[in-house]
């Protein structure tokens, strides 16, 4: 059986935009559905014949709100039509009330922060800071988390409960990312992970009982991150800064961070009560270690410069002062950065030095500590990493390591 519905304008004869109401006749009941799709327009852009928006051409702000409008109205149509399939195929009677939640289920909008999903996120951030188990950064990351999804929620039109995290949810949350956002898979991983977390959390406290979400999927990808070689770390260490005060500040405790392994949120506050018998000891922000790390030339000569008082840097001026520094330094050759997104392969050709960020400086510790040789076990010691998944991301083996041991096994 075809099942057939129209549009309607609520007021045709507006002077202004006016609501557009899907209608259908349900003969089953001999009743007549009146929906509104939420959807406005004005009366001079709508076809009163054919029932539906006028279709614009160009790329004016007013043809990509219409075609907007006319993409919408179509799922209303595609969704409405499937609604009565599906009860047909049930064997059941098509009502007017079926139709009408159905459709609520698919298009109705959502307060994201008036149900219990997006409260619960705000419980397990106010548990997790009572413990004192997760740092600024992690608590920071799971409120961008909640505001994503409660953005997404409204711009996909779809609820967020417990329930509703499901294939639906994570097809829906994929493509809203990679397409909307641009999001790059490890970010997009990052995020599901994120995701999961709080799904398990809210299931041990019994909110839900719900295992859909156990088999989401985090997508990764190999990405060409920076590490500098040793010749480039030497470049940057003894390049005249002097004239920059301010560079040369980032650039000492970049080069700091390169000799000793340490996260920025780290490296960045020692003091000289940190350092005993040439050792520097440091709880680490990620975790509760009190770690050990032997000086080397490089961050004893820093250490010294300062008094044993490294300059304390906002994170966004180091950002911003790094790459110009390592500019300074001539690190202007242009490089390719391949990341993807889904399978979208994504190369940015820059310079290098536009590559180099606060990270870099932990990258290149664990690449210049294992190219000399260094168990990977004692590095990690150093850099604290408990598993060697998470630390085989940070290593960057350098372009000399490779051509050596093609030489070695080819020559």
């Amino acid at each position: 059986m075809a099942y057939n519905c129209t549009f309607n304008l609520k007021d045709p004869s507006s002077k202004k935009p006016t609501l557009i109401y899907l209608r259908a006749s349900i003969k089953s009941q001999n009743k007549y559905l009146k929906y509104s799709t939420g959807e406005k327009i004005h009366p001079k852009l709508w076809d009163p014949l054919n029932k539906f928006p006028i279709k614009q051409k160009g790329k004016t702000k007013e043809a990509i709100e219409i075609n907007s409008v006319i993409s919408q109205l179509s799922r209303f149509e595609e969704q409405f039509q499937l609604i009565c399939r599906t009860v047909e195929q049930q064997q059941k009677t098509l009502t007017v009330e079926i139709i009408r939640n159905e459709l609520d289920k698919e298009f109705k909008k959502y307060s994201p922060k008036k149900n219990e999903f997006m409260d619960a996120f705000d419980l397990l951030i106010a548990e997790k800071k009572e413990q004192g188990n997760i740092t600024e950064g992690t608590i920071n990351r799971y409120i961008n988390i909640q505001d994503l999804l409660e953005k997404f929620s409204i711009k996909k039109n779809y609820p967020l409960q417990f329930n509703s995290i499901n294939q639906k949810f994570y097809t829906k949350f994929l493509n809203y990312s990679r397409e909307d956002l641009k999001h790059k898979n490890n970010t997009l991983g990052r995020n599901i992970g994120f995701i999961k977390t709080f799904m398990n959390w809210a299931l041990i406290n019994k909110l839900h009982d719900n295992l859909d979400f156990k088999s989401f999927v985090k997508p990764t990808s190999e990405t060409d991150e920076i590490a500098l070689s040793l010749k480039e770390l030497d470049t940057l260490f003894n390049a005249d800064l002097t004239k920059h005060p301010r560079l040369e500040r980032v650039r000492d405790i970049f080069v700091f961070g390169c000799t000793t392994g340490m996260r920025y949120s780290d490296y960045s506050t020692i003091k000289k009560e940190n350092i005993r018998n040439e050792i520097i000891y440091r709880n680490a922000q990620k975790g509760k270690d009190n770690l050990g790390i032997p000086l080397n030339k490089y961050s004893r000569a820093i250490l010294k410069k300062y008094d044993y008082n490294l300059p304390v840097i906002s994170p966004s001026k180091f950002r911003e002062y790094i790459k110009l520094a390592c500019e300074k330094a001539g690190f202007v050759e242009n490089m390719i950065k391949t990341s993807f997104i889904g399978n979208k392969r994504i190369e940015i050709i820059k310079p290098k030095y536009k590559f180099i960020s606060t990270h870099t400086a932990r990258r290149t510790f664990i690449t210049l500590s294992l190219e000399k040789g260094m168990r990977p076990d004692v590095v990690m010691s150093i850099t604290g990493h408990k598993s060697y998944n998470s630390f085989q991301k940070y290593i960057k083996l350098s372009t000399k390591v490779r051509e050596d041991e093609m030489i070695k096994a080819w020559s």
